[in-house]
């Protein structure tokens, strides 16, 4: 009995055995052997069989206090790394069924891991990257990255390997080995991949954005560092969702003047752009759970960002409009409704999902409502004589709408679109507007107003308001549709269109505004919203018994 007692215990080592063990370990690892023939020398059973010992009968406090706990790590990384390479070199499907001899290298390497974290993370990282480099496995992707994974499904912290890792490339960026960099690149955009990652700080991520500046900012084909954007670009989108709200906050003003305030070519800054607009993207301006911080942070870069409307730069103005456009979309695929101005019909179902709860964002504009018509009026005036450009106004304009679908946004909108139009109602001649093509800027400018115009009369279905800007469009469609969306690139007139001011073509103020007053003042009955269709295709098996009931109906 006492035989069998001393068979089942499992006595704590102690720190003498602790040692020996590992020092056998990495005998029967070939720790000392270069790596080129260590494979076919490594004793996987034997040195199975001690790390198990190791990471079972060894007390913590022991495994952390001896000197030789790196190499514990490391052997355990011989293991793994062999591992994962035989399950990747297994030539048919069915070797892929049998038991790998190394099956347990992963569990005894994050149970190793276990001892040492938290106290000894950093140590841990450190080795495990060393090792990486030391072997040369950079190159040998898959093997890095099941290794990495294998290290985040533990419990340790995972920002601390996202941190070294950014150092790894910014220490291979001053050794100027870009290949090396181009690895751990890809590494990192695989790892990053995982749902493992937690409690990372946009303060981490500052290098990362710096490296990808400075790639784009160098702006040729021939440097090997302008070749690497796009890794820090796919790696800083992906990051940019796991950051928390402050920190996703923290980060987006740490972006705004790298794009805006940094003198770079219009290349470059809409190439930065498209991670800023991304972003933004994944960023609310108001959060219930955080309100002091979104409603102040979130004045200040509106605030901003309509400074940079009102830049005389094009590209400037253009992005900084797309910027605000993807801050105020709740990612509810509006935007895919208004990337061109068209007409918006009562009586027609469209895919747009109107806000309801918006009274911050109501709040946050009539705070900025004159700086936002001043900004807008000027955008227009200076830089909508690409169609390109007014397709970003409108798209803008909408989505403002569709967010905050009150009576102060539309009359708001309203007001500044019959300034546009005031603006830009008569022909006057000059040599601006002979740069600009003025016929077909005019009428690009109308076209979208008579869009939006539209668009505020769907969502808030005034009979008034419906009956007057009805009118309009019906006498555009008659006598000059030229004012009507879509908007075109050439414009062709026939002999009964009027090219001339017409009061009919055009809305006034005071009817606008007495259809506005109906509408938000006296609560004027609404027109009832229309219901979705619902589509059937040829394959639709109830199309078919329809048909097949109509045949026999008809005696066929």
């Amino acid at each position: 009995m006492g035989r069998l007692s001393a068979l089942f215990s499992r006595q704590k080592l102690t720190t003498a055995k602790t040692r020996l063990l590992v020092d056998q370990l990495k005998i029967s690892c070939g720790i000392f052997l270069d790596p080129t023939i260590r494979s076919p020398n490594i004793q996987e059973t034997r040195a199975l069989k001690i790390l198990r010992k190791i990471v079972t009968r060894s007390q913590r406090h022991i495994i952390q206090y001896i000197p030789d706990r790196d190499a514990i790590i490391e052997c355990s990384l011989i293991l793994v790394q062999n591992y994962v390479a035989h399950l990747r070199l297994r030539p048919s499907p069915l070797k892929r069924c049998q038991r790998e001899p190394f099956a347990n290298a992963k569990v005894l390497f994050q149970a190793a891991i276990d001892l040492l974290v938290p106290e000894l993370l950093n140590e841990v990282i450190d080795t495990i990257l060393k090792f990486l480099q030391t072997e040369n496995l950079w190159h040998v992707e898959f093997i890095c990255v099941e290794i990495l994974l294998f290290v985040l499904e533990c419990r340790a912290p995972s920002a601390p390997l996202l941190s070294k890792l950014i150092d790894r490339v910014e220490r291979f960026l001053q050794l100027s080995d870009i290949s090396q960099v181009r690895h751990v690149l890809s590494v990192l955009q695989n790892v990053i991949v995982s749902q493992r990652w937690e409690l990372i700080e946009y303060s981490e991520l500052s290098k990362l954005l710096r490296f990808y500046h400075t790639s784009v900012m160098i702006g040729t084909s021939r440097n090997q560092i302008y070749e690497l954007r796009r890794g820090f670009e796919k790696c800083l989108k992906d990051l940019v969702p796991l950051l928390s709200i402050a920190d996703r906050y923290g980060f987006f003003v740490m972006m705004l003047p790298l794009v805006f305030d940094t003198e770079m070519s219009d290349e470059a800054r809409i190439e930065f752009g498209s991670t800023v607009e991304h972003a933004a993207s994944h960023m609310i301006l108001y959060d219930t759970q955080n309100q002091k911080l979104t409603s102040d942070v979130s004045s200040f870069i509106v605030e901003y960002l309509l400074q940079c409307i009102e830049s005389e730069d094009p590209t400037r103005c253009i992005l900084a409009c797309k910027v605000l456009t993807k801050l105020f979309d709740r990612g509810q695929h509006n935007a895919d409704q208004f990337q061109s101005p068209t007409v918006f019909h009562m009586d027609t179902y469209y895919e747009i999902v109107l806000a309801t709860d918006f009274a911050p964002l109501q709040q946050l504009l009539m705070e900025q409502r004159v700086h936002l018509e001043h900004a807008l009026l000027q955008a227009i005036e200076f830089h909508s004589h690409r169609k390109m450009n007014l397709e970003v106004f409108y798209q803008l304009l909408c989505t403002v709408l569709v967010e905050v679908p009150g009576g102060f946004t539309a009359s708001a909108i309203s007001c500044l679109l019959l300034k546009v139009q005031k603006k830009f109602l008569y022909h006057s001649i000059d040599s601006q507007a002979e740069m600009f093509d003025q016929p077909q800027h005019t009428n690009r400018i109308h076209a979208t107003i008579m869009a939006v115009m539209t668009l505020i009369n769907w969502i808030h279905r005034a009979r008034s308001m419906n009956a007057y800007i009805t009118y309009v469009l019906h006498h555009r469609f008659d006598h000059a549709p030229s004012l009507n969306p879509p908007l075109r690139e050439q414009y062709r007139y026939a002999a009964h269109h009027i090219s001339w001011y017409d009061s009919r073509l055009f809305f006034d103020t005071l009817e606008i505004r007495y259809s506005l007053w109906k509408c938000f003042r006296i609560a004027e009955e609404k027109i009832p919203k229309p219901m979705k269709m619902r589509t059937r295709s040829c394959d639709d098996p109830r199309r078919q018994l329809n048909d097949g009931v109509l045949n026999v109906f008809a005696g066929m």
